[in-house]
């Protein structure tokens, strides 16, 4: 019992519960039905990065070109969509989608394993590679007329409840697809070979391939991995807000990357798990979302979430030594 008080997503569990009661009680329309649907639905974007994010960072790389694939890969599969059929499904669309990020995630897995250069300089360059591209090849034009598909998606709710004021609010079916990209993250990590060496080699590359683990290998198909995520993250923003802007998701690097460090994961690779990402996630959310609700300027938003990442890595870093100290 102690040992599990003590863990990390534990804690974190109670600062979001604790930053919960102290909103609530200051403006009770954060319990409201519709506001809480709303951060959930609203956090599924930044959810879906952050487990695409975190599969670089158990493997020991940093990837900060995900929301230039997410954009890519969202505004090339509804371009190409439109183009050819307006009535397409959205499993479709969303698994081109899936492929088009998981290619660009590919061309970074390659660019990093083959060079050996450092993974923050690559997806330096491949970040602002795609951006080009996109903006050059496809132009700037927002899609405002989405294939069916995705509208009907975007409609759809598990189910539909009616608030206070009369409101009808739905629980929107992006939370089943998010809860299963979240468990099938979590069962590849935790209960596959290939997720044990992921986390042996985030901890120490070189042993990893002195006992015979193929590196190279991993390292390239996280990066697919994490980009085919990026790829859905970007057709789910499109599908809620109903259009295909080749400048969204874009700025969304800081809350994903606090997100991720926040729930545990080091950032020198080999540590965290998907539970501690979704409730790094749900700090951010809470806390940008209480932010508004008590009337902060937005300009102090990235103050706070500065403030709480760096409350983070401090709360990590003496961790880790205490760990290391241990004989």
């Amino acid at each position: 019992m102690k040992a599990l008080l003590l863990r990390h997503e534990t804690v974190l569990l109670a600062v979001i519960v604790l930053l919960v009661a102290i909103v609530g009680s200051l403006n009770p329309n954060f319990f409201s039905l519709i506001n809480l649907l709303f951060l959930m639905k609203n956090s599924m974007v930044m959810l879906v990065l952050s487990l695409g994010f975190f599969l670089i960072l158990v493997i020991g790389g940093l990837d900060i070109s995900f929301a230039a694939v997410a954009v890519t890969a969202m505004y090339i599969t509804l371009k190409v969509a439109t183009g050819i059929d307006m009535e397409m499904g959205f499993v479709p669309i969303l698994i081109g989608a899936a492929a088009i990020g998981a290619a660009l995630g590919f061309l970074n897995g390659v660019l990093v394993s083959w060079l050996g250069v450092s993974s923050l300089i690559v997806t330096l360059g491949t970040m602002s590679l795609y951006r080009g591209f996109l903006l050059f090849f496809f132009g700037t034009e927002y899609l405002r007329k989405l294939p069916e598909g995705v509208i009907e998606f975007s409609r759809s709710n598990l189910f539909q409840v009616t608030a206070a004021n009369g409101a009808k609010v739905g629980f929107h079916s992006s939370f089943l697809l998010v809860a299963l990209i979240a468990l099938a993250v979590g069962l590849l990590l935790r209960f596959t070979v290939v997720g044990r060496q992921a986390f042996a080699m985030g901890a120490d590359r070189v042993a990893a391939a002195r006992a015979g683990f193929r590196v190279g290998r991993i390292e390239i198909g996280f990066y697919a991995l994490a980009g085919a995520l990026a790829g859905i993250a970007g057709l789910l923003s499109a599908s809620f807000i109903r259009v295909a802007n080749p400048f969204s998701i874009i700025g969304m690097e800081l809350d994903v990357i606090a997100a991720v460090v926040i729930g545990g994961a080091a950032i020198t690779g080999g540590r965290g798990t998907v539970i501690g990402t979704v409730l790094g996630v749900a700090l951010i959310a809470v806390l940008r979302n209480s932010l508004t609700l008590l009337s902060v300027p937005a300009y102090w938003h990235d103050l706070g979430v500065g403030m709480v990442i760096l409350a983070a890595v401090v709360i990590s870093s003496l961790r880790l030594a205490q760990t290391s100290a241990k004989p």
